[in-house]
């Protein structure tokens, strides 16, 4: 039984918590989905200087959307009602709402690419909507928080540098600022967590 608990990454950490910590009651399948939950925060997180076609395209347009919204206020500050307007004026007419519909169009492309995490952030934000996902179905399961508890899980899984700033207060703070500045991936996390909650086979450990 030793050792098929030190072969099996999931059951190790488990049981490495203290003996009273809750999460230890679940299921191996819900342990398992728990385990990879907390597995995808750490992997995606960490992998910042390796390079991704996806994340990379994704950071190139938000640059490029974040510079169109700067350039639309500078056309409208500098040319449309700057110092030399009535000099371009010939140039000008006919093309007065340009800055503003810039503005507009590049207002709608944020609303859509920030919704994944502002731009140099959206690793961060993928990577905290894995956590996030693991302390809501936590929740969903016990009916309480227990983000020491998972915290304490976490801090079994070998991920030294982000285990000693790992605990309850940060996981709780993380939930907070997903929650209000980034609400579709927060969704996202709760609406997974909900499934998986309601696929579960096993009664709640409550």
């Amino acid at each position: 039984m030793a050792a098929d608990v030190i072969r099996d990454p999931v059951a190790k950490a488990f049981q490495e918590t203290h003996p009273d910590n809750p999460l230890r009651e679940l299921n191996p399948s819900d342990r398992k989905y728990l385990w990879a939950s907390l597995m995808l925060y750490a992997d995606v997180g960490k992998r910042k200087r390796k390079r991704d076609a996806v994340f990379d395209g994704l950071e190139r347009v938000s640059k490029i959307v974040a510079d169109a919204a700067k350039a639309a206020a500078r056309l409208e500050l500098e040319v449309v009602r700057g110092p030399f307007s009535e000099q371009l004026r010939p140039f000008i007419v006919g093309f007065e709402d340009l800055p503003i519909r810039f503005s507009r169009f590049s207002k709608q492309l944020e609303n859509v690419l920030y919704s994944t995490g502002k731009p140099g952030r959206k690793r961060k934000t993928l990577s905290t909507e894995f956590l996030i996902q693991a302390s809501e179905f936590v929740q969903l399961k016990f009916h309480q928080p227990y983000d020491d508890h998972l915290a304490e899980l976490f801090q079994q899984m070998g991920h030294d540098s982000l285990s000693k700033k790992m605990c309850g207060e940060t996981i709780r703070k993380k939930r907070e600022y997903l929650k209000k500045h980034y609400p579709v991936p927060y969704a996202i996390a709760l609406k997974t967590a909900r499934n998986h909650c309601k696929n579960s086979t096993s009664p709640d450990p409550s």
